[in-house]
């Protein structure tokens, strides 16, 4: 007797996402993969466009979001989401292939053990040139620049060449910065960290899911996501500023910023401060990335390391809060 299909619930916070959902909602309904299996759970932020119409285009299940951060977004969906399997997304994602779910399910049926299944962002070819930026370093530059750890554990990683997939356990003293964007997760293993009080960052989540113990996870080359990031470098800037204080500063003290504040991590500040503000240095590692891999959008490299730590230092410098928390790094309080 054939088993049922593993169910899989995309959990989507929104807010005026009238722009990428469609796009977004289209790659999940045209997926190889029984349809009956797959749910679609919209957190609503207070839209006031057309999005909540998009999603009943889609059949999608939506609940209010009042505290409108995506965070507590997630919170509110993972409690609804049926499925057996959730995937943390967002409006501007969408599904690089129609046999994403199959490939994303096949690693958890195939490994009993394995807590969580991530695979690269890409760009969409209709993108601003920013984002093929955003795709080279995957994340932002100070994060590029801080953790490299994914590397490390492919080196030694168990692979399955049928999949593609390299499976391996996560040390919580050499974290990943896995939250977003396609990740992958069994329910049954996040959902008591994400329904605890107060505010919990993705990544945040992913890290204490690794201390508790569920440290075995999958990546997968093939999984791609589309990630419709950044459409100028005011877009970023502006998404600096707003995640250091309202998701940094701001919720600080209840946060678990282990996967942050690794042994080593004022060092890796120290380096990061003399190589993001000094163009020389960034602009030539810039040339020899950009030579080695015939790309042109390592061009944007050192301008963007400038940008961000300047606009982190300001709101350090100018906020009470930043100030105690630089304060506290320095005498390695955190």
């Amino acid at each position: 007797m054939t088993k049922p299909a593993l169910k899989v619930s995309f959990i989507i916070p929104v807010l005026n996402a009238e722009r990428h959902l469609d796009r977004c909602l289209k790659s999940i309904r045209m997926q190889e993969y029984p349809a009956e299996a797959i749910e679609i759970v919209i957190l609503d932020g207070g839209c006031t466009d057309s999005t909540l119409d998009i999603a009943g285009k889609f059949h999608s299940r939506v609940y209010p979001n009042p505290d409108r951060l995506a965070e507590y977004g997630l919170q509110v969906g993972i409690r609804q989401a049926e499925g057996e399997l959730i995937v943390i997304f967002a409006a501007d994602n969408e599904l690089y292939s129609p046999s994403w779910v199959k490939t994303a399910v096949g690693a958890f049926a195939d490994d009993p053990w394995c807590a969580a299944v991530w695979g690269p962002l890409k760009s969409g070819d209709e993108d601003p040139p920013l984002n093929r930026y955003f795709e080279l370093i995957q994340s932002d530059p100070m994060t590029f620049f801080m953790n490299r750890n994914l590397s490390y554990y492919l080196e030694d990683a168990r692979t399955m060449e049928d999949g593609g997939r390299y499976y391996f356990r996560v040390d919580p003293k050499k974290p990943l910065v896995w939250g977003a964007n396609g990740l992958t997760l069994r329910k049954k293993l996040v959902a008591p960290i994400w329904t605890q009080p107060g505010y919990l960052g993705d990544n945040d989540a992913f890290q204490r899911m690794i201390e508790n113990g569920h440290d075995r996870v999958a990546y997968i080359p093939s999984l791609i996501t589309y990630h419709h990031h950044v459409g100028a470098i005011k877009d970023w800037i502006s998404k600096w500023r707003r995640n250091f204080l309202q998701h940094f500063l701001d919720k600080l003290e209840t946060r678990n910023t282990n996967w942050v504040f690794v042994e080593d991590f004022r060092t890796r500040l120290f380096y990061w401060l003399i190589y993001s503000s000094n163009p020389v240095i960034s602009g030539t590692h810039a040339l020899y990335m950009g030579i080695r891999d015939r790309n042109i959008f390592w061009a944007y490299h050192p301008l963007l390391c400038f940008l961000q730590t300047f606009v982190y230092s300001y709101m350090v410098v100018t906020t009470p809060k930043g100030r105690k928390t630089i304060r506290r790094i320095a005498s390695g309080g955190l």
